[in-house]
């Protein structure tokens, strides 16, 4: 039977420990972000980090090590005691893999929790507390989302595809006409593979166990092929925690996509000077080198049903104000909010506008 061997327990039974310990997670990290009050910090890698990622690390720890206490444990945000090498099996955790989406009020974040035997995924959740998509898979047994099975897209040519990442580098590379969106979270945007919301994602940076290793087996369960920029699958019992980049994608799509970069990555092996002619890659965001201006506009209006979004009279929505902080523009939607208590119908709304105006976030319009 698969993963009975002597101390461990089917595989099935893996999966419906993190799956519940996940969803339970994510009602945390929703809470939070709710709340819209959460302290952030940069850890030493200037990569930020919030008490929301503590918070969800620190209960899917106490969780998951009360019930497999003979299990390793590596999670982004606990440092690692290397206990993945010494146990049978182990669970690989990222609290809220798309920390910056959380800080930047997206919804694009997920909670990442699989289980590991001799260096692959056997069982892993993913769940994104905000859109209520719960991912799951064990090998073998398929993937779902929200119980009904998955079954990744392929594709025969790149043009047209849904990608999700940074159009910017696609379109430095030479590649052809495609639609592209982004999410900050990895572990997300694999399973928009794995679902059929996009045909595929590739990320030039390097990324972690942490970020792959549920939403590949995931992807994988589903029909997608996952590997690194140099097309090797994923392993998550090496000396390092990082790889080089990830490709998602069906079968043939990744295969094409795999020849597109190939030349790329032998290029920048030999390149004197990486940084100059291959910075636009490294980037973890994108290949914007300034700050970016923050647009919040605050309107306001009465509604044909309090639950919906249809104004009763478009002439007539109020426009509040625009402001270059959200805590300004929640001050004044605030304030205006208060001045029509009495009408259920009126309703105020902050806009991030600069999201709309530069969705790619690099600092040009469209």
């Amino acid at each position: 039977m698969p993963g009975a061997n002597n101390k461990c327990v089917p595989y099935e039974e893996d999966l419906l420990l993190i799956s519940k310990a996940v969803r339970e997670a994510g009602a945390i990290a929703k809470q939070a972000f709710e709340d819209n009050d959460s302290k952030v910090w940069d850890k030493a890698n200037n990569s930020p980090v919030t008490d929301a990622d503590i918070a969800v690390n620190d209960y899917l720890a106490e969780i998951l090590r009360a019930a497999r206490p003979d299990y390793g444990w590596l999670s982004e945000e606990t440092k690692d005691d290397h206990s993945r090498h010494a146990c049978p099996r182990s669970f690989v955790v990222d609290p809220i893999d798309g920390t910056r989406a959380f800080i930047e009020r997206s919804p694009n974040f997920a909670v990442s929790v699989a289980v590991i035997e001799d260096g692959k995924s056997i069982a892993g959740a993913l769940f994104n507390p905000l859109t209520d998509e719960m991912f799951e898979a064990f090998r073998g047994g398929g993937a779902t989302l929200n119980k009904k099975p998955l079954t990744s897209p392929d594709s025969e040519q790149v043009e047209g595809i849904r990608m999700v990442g940074y159009l910017r580098k696609f379109q430095r590379l030479g590649w052809p006409d495609m639609t592209c969106r982004i999410a900050n979270s990895m572990a997300y945007r694999m399973a928009l593979v794995a679902s059929g919301q996009a045909d595929a994602t590739v990320a030039f940076t390097p990324k972690s166990d942490w970020d792959l290793a549920a939403a590949e087996l995931i992807a994988t369960e589903a029909g997608a092929v996952v590997t690194n920029l140099y097309g090797t699958p994923p392993t998550y019992d090496g000396p390092t925690t990082s790889g080089l980049g990830v490709i998602c994608a069906g079968p043939k799509l990744h295969a094409l996509l795999l020849a597109r970069i190939s030349p790329v990555i032998a290029q920048f092996e030999k390149s004197p000077d990486k940084v100059k002619d291959f910075g636009f890659m490294g980037t973890t965001m994108s290949d914007r080198t300034e700050e970016m201006q923050l647009l919040h506009l605050v309107i306001g209006g009465e509604l044909i049903n309090p639950n919906k979004t249809e104004f009763k009279n478009l002439k007539a929505v109020e426009f509040v104000g625009a402001y270059g902080s959200f805590e300004d523009a929640r001050k004044a939607w605030k304030a205006a909010a208060q001045r029509t208590v009495d009408n259920a119908h009126m309703r105020y709304f902050v806009l991030h506008a600069h999201e709309l105006i530069d969705p790619d976030k690099d600092g040009f319009i469209g």
